[in-house]
């Protein structure tokens, strides 16, 4: 049963519709600028499309090596960020991403094990 992996995959996909139907809530949510229109489509590609790819594909699927996949990709994801606290960027807001990433990790590649 892969029911936790679902909730992880789940959450990716309601992050990922959010960001194809509200853009720039992502982009300050996530502080970037985005500049024109290319900026625009840029989130709702990267933060939308992909995530909502990944994550439908899992929940369809219902493969454990495709929740596995998105699981890596949130673990580096909260690798890559807790890497960059020790270099000056430890905020809050930081802290938080790297135990929301690895949350979502962990709940994605849950089924490797079970």
């Amino acid at each position: 049963m892969l029911i936790i992996s679902n909730i992880g995959a789940t959450i990716s996909l309601i992050l990922g519709i959010i960001a194809i139907i509200w853009p720039s809530h992502i982009a300050t949510f996530v502080s970037v600028k985005t500049i024109g229109k290319e900026g625009i489509s840029e989130i709702r590609a990267t933060y939308g499309g992909f995530f909502v790819g990944i994550s439908f594909f899992g929940i369809v699927t219902q493969n454990s090596q495709a929740f596995a996949l998105l699981g890596c990709g949130w673990l580096s994801a909260a690798i890559v960020r807790l890497m960059t606290l020790f270099f000056g960027f430890a905020t809050p807001k930081n802290i938080g991403g790297v135990i929301f990433e690895l949350l979502i990790g962990l709940l994605c590649i849950s089924a490797l094990f079970i």
